[in-house]
């Protein structure tokens, strides 16, 4: 019998499961109502041993997360979920198990779908770094100046530094911090932007390292230096998703955890 979730009864059952392995997914759901969050509601779905987790997004999206043991329990899941589904524009499938869109119940219910791999990194077991790295620091509004003439390429779906600090630094906006890499207190050679919804659970949106200082470790000393600020501050920092090898080797080597391992579908239209 397939049983839904409020999002209350969600949080203790990801909970009880394995709080680390869903701890994105309860950051979102106890941050589900905030202005700056694209999930505008969240709930689950039980039967058995498997859960599902639907999430619906601002530009009329729904995401449909699997965890399933047992694949004849797809049918009673299909048939909770399609009407749902079918009333927003855009849906993509995501699970923990690759398997799953091999299977052939699974392609008869919900279509052959091509899939992509992606982790999320955090800091779990942390150890203070033994030394400060006295080249990087927050960066603040006395750093205008220094801050404007730091020149970068443009990068498609990513702040640079100047509208981060136009739109979150200038604007006094605590959800925000930027770790800038400074060469001889005058030259930025490299920043960090992290951002939060709740003050407690901060993520990586950003790394940047000039391409004239990169190979020196910068971009791990940025990281390891955001992990040791919010740590000290009793925050959970999280490396969130690497954009690529280069970027998962900086989490590692700074002593981030893979804690979420999914596999997810491309955004696919209902219509």
């Amino acid at each position: 019998m397939i049983k839904k979730l409020t999002k209350s009864e969600l949080s203790v059952l990801l909970t009880q499961r394995n709080k680390t392995k869903y701890i994105y997914d309860l950051n979102v759901l106890h941050n589900v109502g905030n202005p700056n969050l694209a999930v505008t509601d969240m709930y689950g779905y039980c039967v058995d041993n498997d859960i599902i987790i639907v999430s619906i997004y601002c530009f009329n999206g729904c995401e449909v997360y699997f965890e399933i043991s047992d694949f004849n329990n797809l049918q009673y899941i299909y048939e909770e979920i399609e009407s749902t589904v079918k009333k927003y524009n855009e849906v993509l499938f995501a699970s923990d198990s690759e398997k799953l869109f091999q299977n052939p119940e699974f392609i008869r219910l919900f279509g052959k779908h091509d899939i992509k791999k992606q982790e999320q990194y955090g800091m779990f077991n942390y150890e203070k770094s033994k030394q400060v790295d006295k080249q990087i620091r927050k960066l603040t509004i006395e750093d205008e100046m220094m801050i404007y003439s730091f020149e970068e390429p443009i990068i498609e779906f990513h702040d640079n530094l100047r509208s981060a600090y136009e739109t979150c630094i200038k604007a006094l906006d605590k959800n925000y911090v930027i770790y800038g890499y400074i060469d001889n207190q005058t030259d930025i050679l490299g920043y960090l932007i992290a951002n939060t919804f709740d003050g407690q659970y901060w993520d990586v949106a950003f790394i940047y390292v000039t391409e004239r200082a990169r190979g020196q470790g910068i971009a791990k000393k940025l990281a390891r230096f955001y992990a040791d600020d919010m740590n000290a501050n009793g925050y959970f920092a999280s490396y969130g998703t690497p954009a690529n090898e280069i970027s998962k080797h900086v989490a590692i080597s700074a002593g981030f955890e893979m804690f979420s391992r999914q596999y997810l579908t491309k955004w696919t239209s209902t219509k």
